[in-house]
């Protein structure tokens, strides 16, 4: 019942749209400013989280009753058009909503374009997939700058969909995009740069496939306008999980944390050569992050690392060096005997502090 009445709605009111002479003075007062105050202007982006798609559709229920009067009239306007067609297509009446994208679209409503595409693009409501047109009408959005078209274009770059597959122009517009601030565009770069058989193998070689650091990058910028998924992804990275628990990507993540200085990255790449973890046994250097990692800031009781959630004995080669180098600086006075106890602590302690008083 409901359905049938949001569809007789529509169509008496799509109806007027299409009378010429339409009395001006039938449309309510103010129903135009009321309906662009509350749909806003027109998008076609993707939402950034769930939260944000029902808040947005919240928002169109609210505007939907100045839209529709809106729509009486001798002239109506494509914002309006637009917001009426996304109601109806969130309803399920698409051969009304397409109808409304396409005449939005005829008045210069750039993501109404972006809209029909979607249309012939996916098949939505029962349209015929057609690609051609589909591209066409991303074109049209893409020409006016409007991001999500641009977006779209470069997935179907990717995968070959109504144009000629393009790993080039599918970067060159997922970078631009990203740049000016789409959400879901940074999103896709992140997943790229992570995903080597998403590309050519000699693309994948070029660009050093996987790379973490990038799609960290964009997992950041994604994360920052409340991308619910990249949000995901960098608490997987933290954790080491997902595609991040691979030996390699994870080596490039602490790597990078190393160059930039931070304290807990140096700790964790001593552990790994004391462990022979990823990376040579190499128990010198492991001794050496770990008085690096300690001037940097480190906390004494964070030295090291857990495996499993416990403590891990040291190596003795490492014990050593740790107590020769601390030996070395007039901070350990006891036996080289590569047994780290209060004594070697009590010296690493002092590595922090004096590192702490120079600052």
């Amino acid at each position: 019942m409901r359905k049938t009445r949001a569809a007789w709605t529509f169509g008496a009111a799509f109806a007027a749209v299409m009378t010429v002479g339409q009395s001006a003075s039938a449309q309510m007062p103010g129903a135009l400013d009321e309906c662009l105050e509350l749909a806003g202007e027109p998008t076609a982006e993707a939402p950034v989280s769930r939260d944000a798609g029902s808040a947005f559709f919240s928002a169109m229920a609210k505007a939907r009753p100045h839209c529709e009067a809106a729509l009486i009239g001798p002239e109506q306007d494509g914002r309006v058009l637009f917001h009426m067609a996304v109601i109806m297509q969130r309803e399920g009446f698409h051969t009304y909503a397409l109808r409304a994208f396409n005449m939005a679209a005829s008045t210069g409503i750039a993501p109404a374009y972006t809209k029909v595409g979607d249309y012939y693009n996916f098949g939505i409501g029962g349209i015929r997939e057609n690609h051609r047109r589909a591209v066409e009408n991303y074109q049209k959005a893409a020409e006016t700058g409007d991001a999500p078209a641009k977006a779209t274009l470069a997935i179907m770059h990717q995968i070959g969909r109504g144009v000629p597959q393009d790993f080039d122009k599918m970067f060159a517009l997922l970078e631009e995009t990203a740049a000016d601030g789409y959400h879901f565009s940074q999103l896709r770069l992140a997943e790229l740069y992570m995903s080597p058989d998403a590309v050519s193998p000699t693309l994948a070689r070029q660009l050093d496939l996987p790379d973490p650091l990038k799609a960290t990058e964009f997992y950041e910028l994604a994360a920052a306008q409340g991308n619910s998924v990249a949000r995901a992804e960098l608490d997987k990275a933290a954790d080491g999980e997902g595609l991040f628990n691979d030996p390699a990507v994870r080596l490039k993540l602490i790597n990078r944390g190393v160059e930039q200085g931070e304290p807990s990255s140096i700790n964790t790449l001593g552990f790994m050569h004391e462990r022979g973890d990823g990376v040579d046994y190499n128990p010198q250097l492991a001794a050496q992050l770990y008085i690096q990692a300690l001037e940097a800031g480190l906390p004494v009781q964070e030295l090291r690392g857990l495996e499993n959630g416990r403590f891990v004995r040291w190596d003795n080669e490492t014990a050593l060096e740790f107590q020769v180098i601390l030996q070395n600086r007039g901070l350990y006075l006891g036996f080289l005997d590569a047994v780290v106890g209060p004594g070697t602590m009590g010296a690493a302690a002092q590595v922090a502090q004096q590192a702490a008083q120079a600052q």
